[in-house]
């Protein structure tokens, strides 16, 4: 498997995206429960998502990102091979002996 870096263009905020956005949110939520999104940001303008896809080709990777919800509102996108993503692992809470 690979990891492919996505920097994706977004139009200027409007309401027919709101609209979108909690489907969107749900659909990205359950990629990263199937471990196909490795990381997922927004800027704070809302007009560029960055996210890293964990796919065996670029092709599978662009296939993820094309279903997203909001795609159809996609200015850009940019797609770029990482060698390796590294991240901090989920913080797992203290585990309490009482």
């Amino acid at each position: 498997m690979s990891a492919y870096l996505f920097q994706i263009e977004l139009p200027p905020f409007t309401e027919d995206i709101a609209d979108v956005v909690p489907a969107h949110r749900s659909h990205i939520s359950q990629l990263f429960s199937a471990g196909k999104i490795l990381s997922y940001s927004v800027a704070t303008r809302r007009d560029h998502i960055w996210c890293v896809i964990h796919s065996e080709d670029e092709k599978e990777a662009m296939e993820i990102v094309s279903g997203f919800p909001l795609a159809r509102f996609f200015v850009d996108i940019t797609c770029h091979s990482l060698l390796f993503h590294n991240a901090l692992p989920a913080a797992m809470p203290d585990i309490s002996l009482n």
